[in-house]
């Protein structure tokens, strides 16, 4: 399977590094070059294959437009016109308008993964046509499924998911350098806070996976009467913890 990419900033760099874990040959995966120094210097450091033209892309069974801002839409319809197989755009576009403007043997769908996708461990929401060729599907589906969880929602969807999935590790990140400070605080190492903290995370998450338990059931298990985690959940709560992730949430999506 070979994939083209137009757009080498983190959400394109960080699906190449992914697919080549999963073992995709770097022979296989084709950058569009345009005078871009990141894309040149991707290519250059993995051994990708450089393209000039779109029409270049042609043998691709994929081309991924990892491009954002007012420019996607004329790079969607210039693609469109010369490349044949299935458009995959992390930076949006209109489906039924590229699907309808695109030569008839070409595919667009749009798509948000998240910046773990790199390590396998992603998460991707994609968005097709409602008539979309069930072929096309299973073709995306494999594609994206190398690089994590895959979601296949509704297009008026796609925005809070990748809201919830792509932004909320930042909120993750912000959390655990807050613990960090904490953990210094009283007296542990910095760098024996993080890997500590990190590793609690996914073990939480894990757990919660695993057992399929809800979080209010899980949180209980954690929260004697009278202990310690119950008096720490009272200060979260004092200090509105989960409104302000709702909020984040909700600031992010609009």
């Amino acid at each position: 399977m070979k994939i083209g990419f137009i757009g080498a900033g983190k959400i394109g760099s960080s699906m190449i590094l992914g697919l080549l874990q999963a073992g995709i040959s770097e022979k296989d995966l084709y950058v569009f070059n345009g005078g871009h120094q990141s894309a040149q210097k991707l290519a250059a450091e993995h051994s990708l294959q450089l393209v000039d033209d779109y029409a270049d892309f042609n043998g691709c069974t994929a081309v991924v437009v990892a491009v954002g801002g007012p420019v996607i839409n004329t790079i969607l319809q210039k693609l469109g016109q010369v490349y044949h197989g299935i458009i995959l755009s992390t930076g949006g576009g209109d489906l039924v308008k590229v699907n309808r403007e695109a030569t008839d043997d070409t595919a667009f769908a749009k798509i948000v993964p998240n910046t773990p996708v790199q390590i396998g461990e992603g998460i991707t929401a994609i968005s097709f046509i409602p008539n979309e060729k069930q072929t096309v599907i299973n073709v995306v589906k494999e594609l994206l499924g190398k690089l994590g969880d895959v979601y296949v929602v509704p297009e008026n969807l796609l925005g809070i998911y990748g809201t919830v999935s792509g932004c909320a590790p930042a909120y993750v990140d912000l959390m655990i350098e807050a613990l960090s400070d904490a953990a210094v605080q009283n007296g542990v190492k910095r760098a024996e806070a993080y890997p500590m903290i990190e590793k609690m995370i996914l073990g939480t998450a894990k757990l919660a996976l695993t057992t399929e338990k809800l979080p209010e059931e899980l949180k209980d298990e954690v929260t004697t009467p009278g202990g310690t985690t119950i008096k720490g959940v009272v200060k979260l709560e004092e200090a509105g913890f989960r409104n302000a992730l709702i909020q984040a949430i909700n600031a992010s999506a609009n």
